[in-house]
């Protein structure tokens, strides 16, 4: 006796061929999350600045309890704040992510030193647009900031230590 297909025992493998497809991608995308790859997102922070871009409170706990510097400029990769940021503090970051409270958490474990590097965190708050963030480091009021070049000093620090193309 031999076995003739039907036309509905092919049209039920031809309807089952799209489920399975789906299940068999969406196992091999668990599999690669499980793996520490991972496609849609960017990924863990590198280092303490781009937990501070990225607003990872735990992260950036995490990382100076191991001894990292909020206060030494690190490279960031261009989507965590900007392709034109690509070298910045963990403060810096911080303020660009315009997350008050995780400005005022490195505030209380002491990584802003000084009324000098105060001003200077404001007037890239104001240059950026977080008014939250600069009310919280200066509420007393204006620190005197010439619009704009804090900013600039960010960014020319970025442009002048990208690869050459």
């Amino acid at each position: 006796m031999k076995f003739v297909p039907s036309v509905s025992t092919a049209l039920g493998l031809l309807l089952a061929v799209p489920p399975i497809a789906v299940t068999l991608t969406v196992l091999v995308f668990a599999a690669s999350e499980r793996a520490g790859y991972m496609p849609l997102s960017d990924g863990p922070p590198r280092n303490l600045a781009e937990a501070a871009g990225m607003a990872d409170g735990a992260a950036v706990l995490r990382m100076m309890a191991s001894g990292d510097d909020p206060n030494r400029v690190m490279p960031i990769r261009p989507e965590i704040i900007s392709s034109t940021v690509r070298q910045v503090t963990a403060l810096e970051a911080a303020v660009w992510s315009r997350r008050g409270q995780l400005v005022r958490l490195l505030d209380d474990r002491g990584a802003i030193v000084g009324g000098t590097m105060r001003r200077e965190l404001t007037c890239l708050a104001r240059d950026i647009g977080t008014d939250e963030v600069a009310s919280y480091l200066m509420p007393s009021g204006d620190p005197g900031c010439e619009k704009g070049q804090t900013l600039e000093r960010v960014l020319a620090r970025s442009r002048s230590t990208e690869p050459e193309r």
